[in-house]
């Protein structure tokens, strides 16, 4: 038979969550087998290509039969909502460390003090809510655009089978879906860190409600390694473009080992620069002296424990590779 099945498979795949990928597609080819076994027995002879084409065009383009086995929405399409997930769930823990570092700096500079924690677990939710809303929103526009403009845009109402990509067995294909969010969120982080020069209360977010008012200020420093850290995360978006259409093993383990070496460049800069927030001494800021000190000093001691992870953890997946290398290698003699 034809690869034709496998590659329509594997087209599926890529629009599929992982941890439900096999699954799926275990029951989508046993489907597909069957309504092939049946056409077979009435013309009594193997299906040709042609017809093996036809089966597959009559069941549709791969990522609206990928959408049949995901939850359906109705605000939502279903076209639309494995991107719009996955960019809750990629984007959600930056929310989530913003508003962190917020409620540490109150606790820290001695506002709202123990008590503060249970107030600060109190109000996430409402944070969260607002970040859930927002993106629900921008999705819910683009499917309305979506939905009464592709028309206009002259998209093709017919596919051709034998136009899906050559089937890759020898590498895992990543999610199509996981790779549009993991561009666009690194896209939009960019984007928001860019308008910082002119806007730096975007970059500090709900921590600038607790600076209002206090006599304290960030460093210089921030103006000379932030120019540092735009570059080393501008350098990871044509990386991951590439990686968005050639999905292959090698090039999502350049992009892989490239993102956590930035990485660690990026944390190495910060680690070096120390002061992070200083007093304004002709703001009354001596009183806070003590107080910044320490925050700078539980600032640097995180992302020292952070930038050791992020070694370690490259460390590891490079023994990782090279020892998977060694055990296929082995492999590869035997026969």
């Amino acid at each position: 038979m034809s690869d034709l099945l496998e590659r329509y498979l594997q087209a599926v795949g890529q629009y599929l969550p992982a941890r439900r990928r096999a699954d799926t597609l275990a029951e989508l080819r046993a489907n597909l087998l069957d309504e092939m076994d049946d056409l077979a027995e009435e013309t009594g002879q193997p299906l040709t290509e042609a017809e093996l084409s036809a089966v597959l065009q009559r069941h549709g383009r791969p990522i609206l039969v990928a959408a049949r086995y995901l939850p359906q929405q109705s605000l939502i399409g279903p076209e639309i909502f494995p991107f719009y997930w996955l960019v809750l769930k990629k984007a959600f823990p930056f929310v989530l460390l913003i508003y962190a570092i917020g409620q540490a700096m109150s606790v820290i500079l001695g506002h709202t003090g123990g008590a503060g924690l249970g107030d600060a677990f109190l109000r996430f939710p409402g944070v969260a809510l607002m970040f859930w809303a927002f993106v629900t929103l921008f999705f819910a526009a683009f499917e309305y655009g979506y939905a009464h403009y592709r028309q206009k845009l002259s998209l093709p109402g017919q596919w051709n089978p034998s136009d899906l990509p050559p089937l890759s067995p020898q590498e895992k294909q990543a999610s199509m879906v996981g790779r549009v969010a993991d561009l666009s969120v690194s896209a939009l982080l960019v984007a928001w860190l860019l308008t910082v020069p002119n806007r730096p209360d975007f970059l500090l977010g709900p921590v600038i409600g607790h600076l209002q008012g206090l006599p304290i200020g960030i460093s210089p420093e921030w103006h000379i390694f932030y120019w540092k850290i735009m570059t080393l995360l501008i350098l990871q978006l044509p990386l991951k473009i590439v990686v968005l259409f050639r999905a292959t093993t090698r090039w999502r383990r350049a992009e892989s080992f490239t993102a956590q070496i930035l990485a660690i460049l990026a944390l190495g800069v910060l680690v070096q620069a120390r002061t992070y927030f200083v007093p304004l001494l002709t703001q009354g800021g001596s009183a806070y002296v003590d107080s910044i000190a320490s925050l700078n000093t539980m600032l640097n001691l995180s992302l020292k424990i952070g930038l050791a992870a992020a070694v370690l953890k490259l460390l590891w997946d490079i023994g990782s590779i090279m020892l998977n290398l060694r055990q296929d290698g082995k492999v590869g003699c035997q026969f």
